[in-house]
């Protein structure tokens, strides 16, 4: 998971620094705020050194032959947990590691695009594969909670005043508030637009439906015709068969359980529990013809591994299953 401990705490510092790698060399000067922040801990001066380092590799980037991601990384790579991509048309050009520093480098890399490739569009794709969850900050200061088997797109314009994003999967948004919108657009044509809020939103390709969950703020499910204004505390659910949109009840803590590591189960079948373990585990799952939508559950899950999950649902209900490798094939008893 990337950890955004530097960007939580030090909020203003990205700025400082973007501010100063911008500079011509020989006006380079440390403003007081970033002096005494590097003065606080030799682990700050070590990060900053490390920044500099890629910024200065990344000038090659205007020569794209010779641009070399491997040995701009190289340090951070040692701490890599996850890849995320800046992305022109015509290649992958810029990797960023994960780790203390990733959403950083990102608006270094971003930064650096603007100043240097203008006229051209910065595709940034950042995403959690199968088996993994990832935290990232946006360019404005917006947070994404990103769970496993997502993926969150948007191209970057310092000029451009929009802010836009594709999204996959599910996440968990705590958007900066901003006179402009955020706008979320999801395959199908469903557009969320936010005005500075906390939300989850369930939008994978393979479900029939897409769930949005209003923690607070206020944030608007659009669809051809259909539209519908969420306040806090309400669930809402796009059909994908009907193009309706649609407000439910439930349990509005249940729908990002998944920040905890639980899984909410309400009348849940067999199939869709399969479904979230595939995800959240990486694993795929075989079931015995007929038992999917025959066996429902009701509860909460929330153990450390798949196997410990398997044993709780078999003692819930007559089920058996075979591990083997990453497949999981489960009978009836």
């Amino acid at each position: 998971m990337i950890k955004a401990r530097f960007m939580e705490e030090h909020k203003h510092i990205k700025d400082y620094i973007v501010d100063y790698l911008l500079e011509d060399e020989d006006e380079k000067r440390l403003d007081p705020v970033l002096a005494e922040w590097l003065a606080e801990d030799e682990s700050h001066r070590k990060e900053f050194d490390l920044y500099k380092k890629i910024w200065k590799e990344s000038h090659r980037y205007i020569e794209p032959e010779i641009f070399d991601p491997d040995l701009a990384w190289e340090e951070v790579n040692k701490i890599n947990r996850q890849k995320v991509y800046l992305r022109k048309s015509w290649k992958n050009i810029l990797y960023a590691a994960s780790g203390v520093a990733a959403s950083l480098l990102v608006v270094l890399a971003l930064s650096f695009m603007g100043a240097f490739q203008k006229g051209s569009e910065v595709l940034v794709s950042m995403s959690a594969d199968y088996g993994n969850r990832s935290e990232i900050m946006l360019p404005d200061g917006s947070l994404v909670k990103l769970n496993a088997g997502s993926e969150v797109v948007y191209s970057y314009d310092p000029k451009k005043k929009t802010r836009e994003v594709d999204f996959q999967g599910e996440g968990f948004f705590d958007v900066s508030k901003s006179k402009e919108p955020f706008v979320i657009k999801v395959a199908g044509g469903l557009n969320v637009k936010v005005w500075g809020t906390s939300f989850n939103l369930q939008a994978y390709a393979d479900d029939p439906v897409i769930q949005a969950s209003l923690v607070e703020g206020c944030i608007e499910l659009e669809k051809g015709n259909e539209m519908l204004r969420m306040k806090p505390g309400e669930i809402a659910v796009f059909d994908k068969e009907t193009n309706k949109i649609k407000q439910i009840e439930g349990v509005l803590s249940h729908s990002y359980g998944w920040l905890d590591n639980k899984l909410y189960m309400e009348d849940m079948s067999l199939s869709v529990v399969c479904k979230y373990l595939e995800r959240w585990y990486d694993v795929e799952i075989t079931l015995q013809p007929g038992l999917g939508e025959k066996i429902r559950y009701n509860g909460v899950i929330q153990e450390e591994t798949v196997t410990d999950v398997m044993d709780a649902l078999s003692r819930l209900s007559n089920i058996s299953y075979h591990v083997k490798g990453k497949h999981i094939s489960i009978t009836s008893k």
